[in-house]
């Protein structure tokens, strides 16, 4: 079981990197949807089986679908890195110690848990309970403003895609409500 989630998470972080290195960008979208089937799968081996299914249903189904539509209505080709590579150097650094520290935080807690009462009490309760209840019970108790934070974030790009992808025509009539009400104020006051 170790040796097939070790598996899935490199398959996972090598098509993470193929996102990121990929020139065209629908090959990029494509390969974000590959990692997030590795990723639902890794969750599906680990039994957690109701985040697995949202993976695929949420991440693949709408948020990569969107990024598709996105990329292919705005027609981007491909990339010409007229750039050098260099400059990104230090913010991948900074990244990169900032992605360890909270590995080691994350490990170095797990590896130093202070009883082993606290443990069988978490096990045998994670146990007892369903997925959904735990995700829920979590989610909306100790992570609820990231969870809004999340949904103003998706909002925002939501927006965002709008408004860049948004075209006015001269030459098209375009219904202009604020027009069409102001005249009609003007009509009722100088019938009165």
């Amino acid at each position: 079981m170790n040796y097939l989630i070790n598996f899935l998470s490199i398959l996972g972080i090598f098509s993470a990197l193929l996102v990121i290195v990929s020139k065209n960008s629908v090959h990029s979208v494509f390969f974000l949807i590959v990692t997030f089937f590795f990723s639902a799968c890794l969750l599906l081996t680990i039994t957690v089986d109701f985040l697995s299914i949202i993976f695929i249903v949420v991440y693949v189904g709408a948020i990569a679908v969107l990024f598709l539509f996105v990329v292919m209505m705005l027609n981007i080709k491909y990339v010409e890195f007229s750039e050098s590579f260099l400059r990104y150097i230090p913010l991948i650094i900074l990244m990169l110690f900032v992605f360890m520290n909270e590995f080691l935080y994350v490990k170095i807690d797990l590896l130093f848990m202070n009883s082993e009462y606290s443990k069988s009490d978490w096990i045998l309760y994670i146990n007892n309970t369903e997925s959904i209840i735990l995700l829920a019970k979590v989610l909306y108790t100790s992570y609820i403003h990231i969870f809004i934070m999340a949904a103003i974030i998706l909002l925002l790009a939501m927006l965002g895609s709008i408004i860049i992808t948004l075209y006015h025509a001269g030459n098209v009539k375009r219904q202009l409500i604020y027009k069409q009400v102001g005249r009609r104020v003007l009509d009722s006051v100088v019938l009165c």
